[in-house]
């Protein structure tokens, strides 16, 4: 009997040796032709929505009012202040935790059917959150104080927590994170009550917009993006709730495979965009000058936005899912934006790079000289320009430049590994 045991143990599958391991077993990112189209086509979307949330942050010498919007008798400017709170804030960021959050469940999908262990899964999700707190330093420093990278980053290392948490642990969570950044959302409020008290009403948001070199802007930046991230257990702890909505859904793979959800995925499209567009019409009627919120309101008018946003924010996605992800074959509109959304990081990054460009002081320098409904034309060229160059990219197949290289820093070879040459040139 024991020799019969000795003999089945011998005969037992051995895992296999760092060597011998192949392509299925190797992290490595999912190339673009085989990624789902809806996630990539939300992605492209979004940038616009980004571009326009920005780009007031890069103008200075103007009044602020309600939610930091620059104030201005054009009615030109009221109506773009007006249809971006609408449309936009507090809506295109949401948006993209979501999609953060899809991404990270996705990556561990993968990484489960690779056969890695979780051990090792656990370590490229840490590498490659750490990376993206790296890249978001050297935006946040260089080019613009409000940089998502850094933070996502940071509450993408919290994910890794929650990221194998059962479905309960995550309702939690996450509805205690959705009540934060409702309750966070107060403070874009607050402006008039700092008005009253002697605080900051005029000039730029923040003091880098308006520095006159670019080694001063450096150090003022540094500064801003420091306060940001250590600010991020309190001020960026609400973005965990899509992100947790985000990792539910790609458990589900809702976005990659919609047609069984049709019918909730309908409901949550009208029900989130409506509430959102209900929610976020106080904040437009004041900045359309409509009516005037006392200092006391203003705080409950951003608060609503906020939290009717992150709904929207779920009823733009649903809606993109249902329009592009029931296809097998990505249609040519969906080709066109998800040739952005694979290549989202660059197209986040540039449009920094331009913003800096025209409106700094020690550049072009129009950030005091345009009013916000110029500065939003400028937004939206710069977002058709970096569509217009992703599906140029994407026509040759290669990836944008700042996901070749986050994707060469996190799936570097390391001593032992076998690197897949086909899957050499693929997306993040």
């Amino acid at each position: 009997m024991h020799e019969s045991l000795h003999r089945r143990r011998r005969d037992r599958p051995r895992a296999p040796s760092v060597e011998a391991m192949t392509e299925s077993t190797i992290a490595a990112p999912t190339p673009r032709l085989k990624r789902a189209a809806a996630p990539d086509v939300a992605r492209g979307l979004v940038l616009i929505g980004i571009a326009l949330a920005n780009v007031p942050f890069f103008l200075f010498g103007t009044e602020l009012g309600i939610a930091l919007k620059p104030i201005s008798d054009d009615p030109t400017d009221q109506w773009t202040n007006a249809f971006v709170a609408m449309l936009f804030d507090n809506r295109s960021y949401p948006l993209f935790a979501l999609l953060f959050g899809y991404g990270m469940t996705q990556l561990l999908s993968r990484e489960h059917a690779r056969g890695a262990s979780w051990e090792d899964t656990r370590r490229l999700l840490i590498r490659r959150n750490l990376w993206l707190i790296a890249f978001g330093a050297a935006h946040g420093v260089l080019l613009f104080f409000g940089d998502i990278l850094g933070p996502y980053g940071l509450l993408g290392l919290a994910l890794v927590l929650l990221i194998r948490a059962s479905g309960k642990v995550l309702a939690v969570v996450g509805w205690i994170c959705f009540g934060m950044l409702v309750l966070i959302g107060a403070f874009e409020g607050l402006s008039g009550l700092f008005g009253e008290v002697g605080g900051m009403t005029t000039g730029a948001p923040f003091g880098s917009a308006a520095a006159d070199s670019f080694g001063w802007a450096v150090l003022l930046r540094a500064g801003e993006w420091f306060v940001q991230m250590i600010g991020m257990p309190f001020g960026g702890i609400g973005l965990l709730a899509p992100m947790i909505l985000g990792m539910w859904l790609a458990r589900h793979r809702v976005l990659e495979n919609p047609t069984p959800h049709l019918r909730r995925l309908g409901v949550a499209a009208g029900v989130g965009i409506t509430v959102s567009l209900l929610g976020a019409l106080p904040l437009a009627l004041a900045l359309l000058g409509t009516w005037a919120p006392s200092i006391w309101v203003e705080p409950l008018v951003t608060m609503l936005h906020a939290g009717t946003g992150a709904l929207g924010a779920v009823g733009y996605v649903a809606l993109i899912a249902i329009l592009a992800g029931r296809r097998e074959t990505p249609g040519p509109i969906s080709r066109i934006f998800a040739a952005l959304g694979q290549r989202s990081l660059s197209g986040y990054l540039t449009q920094s790079v331009v913003f800096v460009i025209v409106f700094a002081p020690y550049a072009v320098g129009l950030g005091d000289q345009v009013g916000i409904a110029e500065a939003s034309q400028i937004a939206v060229i710069t977002w058709l320009g970096t569509l217009i160059v992703a599906n140029l990219l994407a026509a040759v197949d290669k990836p944008g430049p700042a996901e070749w290289l986050l994707r060469t820093i996190v799936y570097r070879p390391r001593r032992g590994t076998v690197t897949p040459s086909s899957e050499a040139n693929t997306a993040t």
